[in-house]
Formats: C-alpha cells, sequence, structure tokens
C-alpha cells in the first residue's frame, strides 16, 4: 500500500473505531432520550469509515471515490453492496434496516423505537466487532472493555394502544408499519447476524455455588413477592445447533486472540473437538447448555449461548493443551469403563 494511501487508511480506521465508541456510549446513557436516533448515526458512519478503509485496502484509494465525480465519496449503502455482494445476507439486511432508520428518524423523533431496534443494534454491534477484526486486524475490545458492547434497554416495551395514544397519526402509524416490517424479517431471518438480544435472567437456587450474585430475603419488608414457573421457549433461550456453536466459539476466539492448538499445532475448533467437550462435560444433561426436542421417539438438541461461554472459557484456561488433554482423560474413561480392556492391553 503507497504510503498516502496507507495514511487514510489509518486515519478512517481511527475515526471508525471512535465513532463506534460515541454510538456505544450514547446508547448505553439512561438520561439521554434521543439515545436511539444518535447511535443510528454514529454506528452508521463508524461502517461506513471501516468499510471505505477496507475497500482503499483491497483496491487503491480511488475505489471510494465517484468515477464521474472525484471530489465526492461513494455513500454507505455503495460500500456495503461492494463489500458484501449477497443481498439476503443477514448482515447486510440488518444495516440497510439501521440506515432506513437513520434516514427517516430526523422526521420522525420516537423514543419507542428502541424495542423496534434493540436486537437490530445489538446485532449490528457484534457485527461491526467481527468485521473490523477480520478485515483489518484490529480488535474493539482494545478500544472498549467487552462488556461495553452489550447495550442496555428498556425492558418494558410499549403497546399499539400506548403508541396511539401517545403520538399523531402519521407518527403512530409509521411507528407501527416499521414494527411489523422489523418483526416480519427477524422470523424471516432467524439469524443472530440480523437480530438479536442478550437478556440477564435471575432465577432462585439453593446452592450458592451456582449463583453469579447472591440477595437476601427481608422477612420485616411490607412487600412481598411470589415465586413461578414460567415457560421458556427453547427457539429463544437454546437457538444455536452445533453448526453454530462451533462458529461462534471460532468467532469468539479470534476476537480474543486464543490461538487454540492439538499436537502443536493451530487449529479451528471442529466437529471432532466439540464431541470432545460434549461427551466429557456430558453437555446434554445440562439443561442449561442443551435442550431436546422430542417429536415421537426422535430427538434432537439446541444449545444455548452459555454452551459457547463454557467452551470458550475451558480453552481459554489451557489453549495449547485442552484438546490434547479431553482425548486422553476420555480414552483412559472409556478403557477403565470397558470389561477386559486392561487385561487386553496387557496381552
Amino acid at each position: 500500500m503507497e504510503a498516502n494511501c496507507e495514511q487514510t487508511y489509518n486515519r478512517l480506521l481511527d475515526k471508525s473505531s471512535e465513532a463506534f465508541v460515541l454510538a456505544i456510549e450514547l446508547y448505553n446513557r439512561p438520561s439521554i432520550k434521543y439515545r436511539v436516533e444518535g447511535f443510528s448515526f454514529f454506528i452508521c458512519n463508524a461502517w461506513e469509515l471501516m468499510l471505505k478503509a477496507k475497500l482503499i485496502a483491497d483496491r487503491g484509494i480511488s475505489a471510494v471515490y465517484y468515477r464521474d465525480n472525484t471530489d465526492r465519496t461513494i455513500t454507505l449503502e455503495r460500500c456495503i453492496s461492494q463489500v458484501f455482494t449477497n443481498d439476503k445476507d443477514p448482515l447486510r439486511r440488518n444495516l440497510e434496516d439501521i440506515i432506513r432508520l437513520r434516514n427517516t428518524s430526523t422526521h420522525f423523533i420516537v423514543q419507542e423505537y428502541e424495542q423496534i431496534y434493540v436486537g437490530l443494534f445489538q446485532s449490528c454491534v457484534t457485527n461491526f466487532d467481527e468485521k473490523m477484526y477480520e478485515f483489518h486486524g484490529r480488535r474493539m475490545s482494545d478500544v472498549i472493555p467487552q462488556h461495553f458492547l452489550m447495550l442496555s434497554m428498556n425492558a418494558n416495551p410499549a403497546t399499539p394502544e400506548v403508541i396511539r395514544a401517545k403520538y399523531p397519526v402519521e407518527i403512530a402509524s409509521k411507528f407501527l408499519f416499521d414494527e411489523s416490517e422489523i418483526e416480519q424479517e427477524q422470523q424471516l431471518q432467524e439469524n443472530q447476524r440480523y437480530s438479536c438480544v442478550f437478556l440477564t435472567e435471575m432465577a432462585i437456587t439453593k446452592n450458592p455455588k451456582n449463583a453469579d450474585f447472591t440477595v437476601a430475603i427481608d422477612n420485616s419488608s411490607d412487600r412481598t413477592i411470589r415465586t413461578a414457573k414460567v415457560f421458556q421457549d427453547p427457539k429463544n433461550t437454546h437457538p444455536l445447533s452445533m453448526k453454530k456453536v462451533l462458529e461462534h466459539v471460532n468467532s469468539r476466539l479470534g476476537r480474543l486472540g486464543i490461538v487454540l492448538m492439538a499436537n502443536g499445532e493451530p487449529k479451528l475448533f471442529t466437529a471432532n473437538d466439540w464431541k470432545l467437550f460434549l461427551n466429557f462435560y456430558d453437555i446434554k444433561s445440562n439443561k442449561e447448555l442443551a435442550y431436546k426436542h422430542e417429536v415421537g421417539r426422535n430427538g434432537s438438541y439446541t444449545y444455548s449461548m452459555k454452551t459457547v461461554d463454557f467452551i470458550v472459557d475451558r480453552i481459554r484456561e489451557n489453549p495449547s493443551d485442552v484438546i490434547d488433554s479431553l482425548k486422553q482423560a476420555l480414552a483412559k474413561k472409556q478403557n477403565e469403563t470397558t470389561p477386559g480392556a486392561k487385561d487386553s492391553k496387557r496381552k
């Protein structure tokens, strides 16, 4: 890359990172009511600068200018179509819907837009983090702590009746139309690159070791609570297939800069490695990690994001030897439980 191109390339990435951080900080500040619209402005700016840096790296600096007007750089929409050529890609659909919000939010300022777009925003943040590393080798966790990449939202969405009562007919109709479109797209995509929400859930457990934090019950309080069993939709709690678990584990390891090793060689986390974890840690019997879908005599499993967290944590503890250690441990366990295995070895 030529010196002037490299300088522009680095400047674009620096500004892209700043715009990304501004979007996160703005959205996670509870005192700001304009955070949805503000987030859309800054996250779109971050993507535009980052994608233009990629085009410069791949094709030269002329790639970001219009051919018939070298004083103007191309739009974000054109950057997206040139880098993500599949117009059905959930990541591309996610960006296009957020751009639509950015373009119209000046005219329709509705605080409740958060309940429509928070899932898209969260996926957009995660997608940006992944692509910044994939395209440019920069980790956003070096700029902003990893836990800040989780967006906070209002847990009490407004109903259509509330929207109609609160806003003029034109704004309420536009809001409800957008909400319906996004919901249909979410059902169509069913992909975390388009929309995802990270939930913080609390449950009562008798064993403190199973809890992330503890609370106390105050018998002198004048307010009472009761516990209830609530049905959990496995589509929401355990949405991942085995293939998706592998993708998430490899993506997470890449973002964290962790190199998985086996036999002294670097490798990706594969289906064979997954079987090692599955068998050694008996993942299918852990209801927090796995859910069994039963249809007649047949059954299949899907997995929660906690499964990804669990595997990544085990790998992080010993990335250079975890696979080899699991193989040895399972082989030893099999020999101990197989009748005659030791005797046959001695012979």
